[in-house]
Formats: structure tokens, sequence, C-alpha cells
């Protein structure tokens, strides 16, 4: 049907028989070449990178935020609130604080929470061990622990 040769696409009756004519974005994943179902995805993985954006942004982690400087300038392309708008002041660019952000004491507290917890030996027996309090972040948690965490 058609021909994969250096990334170009050739097909017998481009865009007159049939209505697919992108190649999927998947197909740029280094496994992808070598499933046996393409519809089978992994979502387990999928769960853990939901889990792992939303909360380095409800934490506001530095390096691992959604919430920077190009998501910003997008709310004030294509959004209409004035309060997430990049300030600019004479020298600087500053970022005011999103209204999802927890605050430093409300970290603490998720941090403590989530260091105290206990669960069965085998279910989620080490969701505690990934959890640094003194620098506010988690460090390699599973794709279980995100899946009980959520």
């Amino acid at each position: 049907m058609f021909d994969l040769q250096l990334g170009k696409q050739k097909f017998s009756s481009f865009g007159l028989t049939h209505n697919w004519v992108k190649r999927s974005i998947f197909w740029e994943l280094p496994y992808w070449k070598i499933n046996l179902f393409y519809h089978n995805l992994d979502v387990m993985h999928m769960e853990k990178n939901m889990f792992e954006n939303i909360f380095n942004t409800v934490m506001d982690v530095k390096g691992k935020t959604k919430d920077n400087i190009k998501a910003r300038l997008d709310i004030a392309l294509y959004c209409n609130r004035k309060n997430m708008e990049l300030v600019y002041d004479e020298s600087r660019v500053a970022k005011p604080k999103a209204s999802f952000v927890l605050e430093k004491k409300a970290q603490l507290l998720v941090y403590k929470w989530l260091k105290s917890l206990r669960f069965p030996d085998g279910h989620a027996s080490n969701i505690s061990r990934p959890v640094n309090i003194d620098d506010y972040r988690l460090y390699g948690m599973k794709s279980h622990d995100c899946h009980v965490f959520m």
C-alpha cells in the first residue's frame, strides 16, 4: 500500500481513494515499529507522565513544571486571563503566581503526608521512599506508585 523510504511516503492513489494522508506521530517512538498491535498503548506509562506533569505543576517544581514562560505567552495570546499573563518591568519579566500552585506550607504537608503513608506489603509499600522533604521533590516514582497516588 505504501513504501517508506528515507522518511517519505509514496501512495499509489494519494488523496484519491483514501483519506489517510498523514503518518501518526506515534511512529517516531522507538518501540512503535516493533509493536504487534499498534492500537495497544502503554497506559501505565501515559498515566505516569500525566501524574508527573500535574503533580510537578501544582507543586511548582523548578525545571519540571509545565507553567513556564512559553505557556504564559500562550495565555496572553489565546486566553483572556490577565492575572496569569507575564508582567514586564523595566529590566526583567515576572511571572505572577498561579492560583493552582500550592503554598510552601501546603506543599510541605503533602510531602509529609506522602512520606508517612503505609500500605500493605506488595501493594504500594515503597510509595514513601521517593519523597524528599528537604528538596520538595519526588524522585523515582514507579508507574504503579503514580497509579495508586492518582
